[in-house]
């Protein structure tokens, strides 16, 4: 750790899952294995970019490493005084972030088997971690309302969101931008620009709380997805100053924004 900070990158990076083609799975889906050893609920899963491996978050206030597709118990750590409820790889794979109930953020560095960080700013429980794709960044939400971005070369956060009026459940990077996603126990979403620190963009139209946002990797006109208590919404991503969101329901079609 050095306390320079990494420089923010000014434009966005070339997508490399545009080239990419993927085998369909098919109608139906397999069952392959049962993994066992935690004591209470799983809250998390990452899976290892450079390796065949998953890492898992549990109630129990650890999180483990597993082998696939055996299911060998690879490693476990402890550290964390309450539950671990988000968990994310670098993306050389070499550390784990991990997000906690007793209000820490933790990296965990696999080459020297050590807690390498433990950054406690949160008021209040923090619920989930994701890297920038760059690897010099994390982001993570919190019940205080928050979401602050770290350094991995700074001991304190580099800067903290604030505009959510309620918990912040889940947050999610735009694939290869300087852009993130940010869902709330207060029904919206909102998408921030890292180089301003400000939020470009509020979406509407969840009933309940938002559990969960995810982006589409490989669509050409970005979408992010969320999830609330009984309702999936998908939000184009339009450069407009708020809209509300359009609903994508379950069906055999295919919504045509999510198409790529």
């Amino acid at each position: 750790m050095t306390n320079e900070p990494h420089m923010i990158p000014k434009r966005e990076r070339f997508n490399p899952a545009l080239n990419e083609t993927f085998e369909a799975s098919g109608p139906h889906l397999s069952h392959l294995k049962t993994y066992k050893g935690h004591l209470q609920s799983i809250t998390a899963l990452s899976y290892n970019p450079k390796k065949d491996i998953v890492a898992t978050a549990s109630d129990d206030t650890t999180w483990k490493l597993w082998s696939i597709p055996n299911g060998d118990l690879i490693m476990s750590g402890e550290g964390h005084q309450d539950w671990v409820g988000g968990c994310a790889f670098h993306p050389r794979g070499n550390l784990l972030a991990t997000a906690s109930g007793d209000g820490t953020v933790k990296i965990w560095d696999f080459v020297n088997a050590c807690c390498a960080y433990t950054w406690s700013e949160h008021g209040q429980p923090v619920w989930k971690v994701a890297f920038h794709d760059t690897g010099d960044f994390l982001l993570s939400c919190s019940m205080d309302h928050t979401v602050k971005m770290w350094d991995l070369n700074m001991e304190k956060s580099r800067f903290t969101y604030r505009g959510h009026v309620d918990s912040v459940n889940s947050v999610s990077w735009q694939p290869y931008t300087q852009v993130f996603a940010s869902g709330s126990g207060d029904k919206t979403v909102s998408m921030w620009d890292i180089r301003t620190s400000q939020c470009v963009q509020t979406f509407y139209g969840h009933q309940n709380a938002i559990n969960s946002v995810r982006f589409n990797i490989r669509v050409s006109s970005p979408s992010c997805v969320t999830f609330s208590r009984r309702e999936i919404e998908l939000c184009p991503l339009h450069r407009t100053a708020s809209r509300k969101c359009g609903t994508c329901a379950w069906s055999k079609k295919r919504c045509p924004s999510t198409v790529g």
